[in-house]
């Protein structure tokens, strides 16, 4: 740490510091930037392998973080982990590759009032981001949809260098053809619904992920080093102070400081700097420098899992080799397909007007926007730890919401920034994201029972009592969700575009300071992120 003054200070090593990191060191070659984040540079084949992360213990590498006991679960905890390493959740995640539709974003550039945040005006930051491989169904001519010299590898199931030919290929489709999804060829062209081949960054077994984007010369990186406090001349940001190896320290910024930590930390950094509630800051002793809604609004995308075990062996990742001629488990996360669903049930449209606000039904009811997702991972995949994996071949169906209208919060847990934050998304707190889950759930069980998985493979549920076999109704449902109830670690919403940050990233009364994560996003988007 021999230089400690620089022009811009990046805040959080993950997918948009590293991204920022790479860009401006491109467009601004003769300012100084400095790029700190809380965990390692490197974290060796862990990471660089698609399946290292799912193989290994992680625990170093990640912000082990729970959330506060959640009322809609009858009390039960949920993992928040996020990425503590350079990439950030890039370098630990599943590597699904989408990016919502197209109308989300422009709903959004609509509440915002800048048409820049519209799918038009982002689609070329899109572009720019990937070197797209199309799956072997798709078209192989160039499209204007997708990047081609990015530098993250966008690669497909059957196209990501490696064999991933999964036995159950042919059953999973058949699935989502029964329970009448339309069959999408590009799920990232901005039409999400329907079922198309799983995305992933990924190639040759290879991860692709936040820390490949090149960093200049210009570019100093501070790792294993955490943001403990934000600094302020008035209200002009200055600077940060630091811990490394747990000696304090001090960065000072020319221009601007641009905080990334995730919807998470970066909303538990602006507390402890005193941008929050007055109420909050108050409770920490901490003095307030703006009277901000920091930590409220945050969402996630909820899941709920159905385990299915096969009747003949030798079909899933756990009940086979690991890498054979035809599929090698080792390459990418095994999953076939996405599959984004809306819900037109008379009951849930008279559910949101009885229960939500104009704004939130307009949203709800916006056309092209997806209430759900799906997918099938090959094997017994429980990140509860509730269920019992069975002998031989099965399969895991996650039902997941993608607009959830649950709103919670990050809250300090005290003033020292070493305690992990009060973390609360709240799930299952407003009714229509209960009745969204049930029908997603209520189609996608009907479908496997109508479909091959049964017919010719014999599929039967595990994992649930006897009684609730057959059964289908918002009891036996939530019976099934209280069980298996996890997210998919896609927080957002808490420096909200409109509320704590402008169109520009910018804080709100405050010179020289952004925040530029998934915390600005004004609502949660269909996507995986």
């Amino acid at each position: 740490m021999e230089d400690t003054t620089f022009d811009y200070i990046i805040v959080g090593g993950g997918v948009a510091g590293c991204v920022l990191a790479s860009r401006l060191s491109a467009s601004l070659p003769e300012n100084s930037i400095l790029l700190i984040e809380a965990g390692p540079e490197n974290a060796d084949d862990r990471v660089a392998l698609s399946m290292g992360v799912f193989l290994s213990d992680t625990d170093d590498i990640q912000w082990n973080h729970d959330s506060i006991p959640q009322k809609g679960l009858d009390g039960n905890v949920v993992s928040k982990t996020q990425g503590k390493v350079l990439g950030g959740s890039s370098a630990i995640n599943y590597q699904a590759w989408t990016r919502g539709s197209a109308s989300e974003f422009d709903r959004w550039a609509e509440e915002v009032g800048d048409k820049r945040w519209s799918w038009n005006e982002m689609l070329p930051y899109f572009k720019r981001s990937e070197t797209f491989v199309p799956g072997k169904d798709m078209s192989q001519e160039k499209s204007e949809a997708h990047g081609y010299s990015g530098p993250i590898k966008v690669t497909h199931v059957s196209s990501s260098g490696r064999n991933r030919n999964y036995p159950l290929k042919a059953m999973i489709a058949d699935i989502h053809e029964t329970a009448g999804q339309k069959r999408n060829d590009d799920m990232n062209s901005g039409d999400t619904l329907g079922y198309s081949e799983f995305a992933n960054a990924t190639l040759n077994g290879q991860r692709q992920w936040a820390a490949l984007c090149p960093r200049g010369k210009n570019v100093t990186l501070w790792s294993s080093t955490q943001a403990i406090k934000l600094l302020f001349a008035g209200t002009q940001a200055v600077g940060v102070d630091v811990l490394h190896d747990g000696s304090a320290g001090t960065a000072t910024a020319g221009k601007e400081v641009i905080v990334s930590s995730g919807a998470q930390n970066t909303s538990k950094l602006l507390l402890l700097s005193g941008i929050g509630p007055k109420a909050e800051l108050q409770k920490h002793q901490i003095r307030q420098l703006a009277d901000l809604p920091v930590g409220d609004n945050f969402s996630d995308h909820p899941y709920m899992a159905t385990f299915w075990k096969v009747r003949e062996r030798g079909l899933s990742l756990g009940d086979m080799e690991m890498v054979t001629p035809d599929c090698d488990w080792t390459a990418g996360s095994g999953c076939d397909f996405f599959a984004f669903h809306r819900h037109e049930e008379e009951h849930l449209k008279k559910l949101t007007k009885e229960t939500l606000g104009a704004k939130e039904v307009e949203r709800f009811e916006l056309a092209g926007r997806p209430h759900t997702e799906s997918f099938v991972m090959h094997g017994h995949i429980d990140f509860t730890g509730l269920v019992e994996a069975p002998e031989g071949s099965s399969f895991s169906f996650l039902n997941i919401l993608v607009a959830p209208e649950s709103r919670g919060s990050i809250r300090l847990a005290s003033s020292s920034p070493t305690d992990p934050p009060l973390v609360d998304p709240a799930l299952f707190t407003n009714p229509v994201d209960s009745q969204l889950m049930y029908e997603c759930a209520r189609m996608n069980i009907t479908a496997i029972k109508a479909s091959s998985a049964v017919s010719k493979y014999g599929a039967v549920e595990y994992g649930i009592a006897e009684a609730d076999r057959d059964d289908l109704s918002d009891e036996a449902l939530r019976r099934r969700l209280v069980k298996t109830c996890a997210t998919v670690f896609h927080g957002s919403g808490t420096c909200a575009m409109g509320t704590v940050v402008d169109t520009e990233c910018r804080v709100l009364g405050f010179r020289g300071l952004r925040v530029i994560d998934a915390s600005i996003f004004p609502f949660p988007i269909g996507a995986h992120y």
